[in-house]
């Protein structure tokens, strides 16, 4: 009869346990319900009915059928004109810029050729970084020209017109280098970042010497501060390991490298001070690790890890577009592939600089709180 009753004993002491940290007692019952929800938020952030990728087109034609062609894209779900430019130039400047993902030029003499020989084409130049969104506005402008070609002959008089859209990719990755490498660079730095929180705090308090440290002579923003650049000094070295890595595997850094470990720095600073603001109100390094896990995994979707933030529906965009990840993994992909520099990616750093700037206050005054 023993061994049942010190059995029992043992379960109502873990029981109890468990009802001392409330949020690790709430994780064990909703973990579940949580990780189906997140299932289906991440369907329905992906399950777009029209995808809006911004686009220029450059009407060097000016003819009624070019007209009826920009109209045509107008209204297309697939992409979204946002400018409608003079020249070729303009609208290839807001493509290596990043402001449009693509660009449309209408050749002048478009309309004159569809009216005398029946055959027209137009150009799309694209930005090859992103993921999937070429082939997606290539679809887009081609059904808009094939409709066009299969309407001319009421609207023009052409019997049999054809027209052609010729691409032209004017910076991405090359043909060895993986689309979702930079994405997957701020993958790594958060999941180290979330490490470090455990690391830092949690697993001090366990141990017994985060009081210890809180009772000696050193400030609690000394503290923070030393726990945020050893983070990034442990970002820098995987920061370096993973560029090895990719560059083996045939990724060729167009930019400057020296943004690529600001930028991959400021994610983990972010990351940590998030992470010590949770870490304030969240007692077991168990249950922060299950609500990281729970964070992480629909982070990594939203945040232009695995698809641009342009072809999520438009609740999936709305998500993104306040997680500074997106910002971080933006930059990232700027730098990497599309070469830019420091102007080109001064606003996402900022995103990244003033949210930490945020998080770092609030997670001292609850620590006080929690003392």
């Amino acid at each position: 009869m023993r061994v049942p009753r010190d059995s029992l004993a043992i379960s109502f002491k873990e029981i109890r346990q468990l009802g001392r940290d409330p949020i690790s007692l709430i994780l064990t019952f909703m973990f579940p319900i949580v990780l189906i929800g997140i299932f289906i938020v991440i369907a329905g952030a992906f399950g777009a009915p029209s995808y809006n990728i911004p686009v220029a087109v450059a009407d060097l034609d000016n003819s009624p059928a070019s007209q009826v062609l920009v109209n045509r894209m107008t209204t297309s779900p697939i992409i979204r004109v946002v400018e409608l430019l003079p020249t070729e130039d303009q609208a290839l400047s807001l493509v290596q810029g990043g402001s449009v993902l693509g660009a449309v030029i209408i050749p002048q003499g478009f309309g004159q050729s569809l009216l005398t020989t029946g055959r027209a084409f137009v150009v799309i130049q694209t930005d090859n970084s992103k993921i999937t969104t070429p082939t997606l506005i290539l679809a887009a402008v081609n059904i808009e020209a094939q409709n066009l070609a299969s309407t001319s002959g009421a609207q023009f008089g052409v019997k049999q017109a054809t027209v052609s859209v010729i691409v032209r990719p004017i910076s991405g990755r090359p043909p060895s280098g993986d689309q979702i490498l930079p994405g997957f660079l701020g993958m790594i730095t958060v999941l180290g970042a979330f490490d470090d929180i455990v690391n830092a705090i949690t697993r001090e308090r366990e141990r017994g010497t985060f009081p210890r440290l809180l009772l000696s002579p050193v400030n609690i923003i000394s503290i923070y501060t030393g726990k945020m650049v050893a983070t990034v000094l442990l970002t820098v070295l995987r920061t370096t390991l993973v560029l090895i890595i990719f560059v083996l595997m045939g990724l060729t850094i167009h930019g400057n490298i020296l943004l690529v470990y600001l930028t991959t720095a400021l994610i983990a600073v972010f990351t940590l001070s998030l992470g010590l603001v949770m870490s304030a109100r969240i007692r077991g390094s168990s249950t922060l690790t299950i609500l990281e896990i729970t964070l992480t995994f629909p982070l990594f979707s939203l945040s232009g890890v695995f698809q641009s933030p342009e072809l999520l529906a438009s609740g999936g965009r709305a998500i993104a577009s306040v997680l500074p990840w997106t910002y971080g993994n933006e930059a990232l992909r700027r730098v990497i592939y599309l070469g830019l520099g420091p102007s080109a990616i001064a606003g996402d750093l900022l995103i990244l600089f003033v949210s930490s700037l945020v998080m770092m206050p609030i997670s001292l005054m609850l620590s006080r709180r929690t003392m």
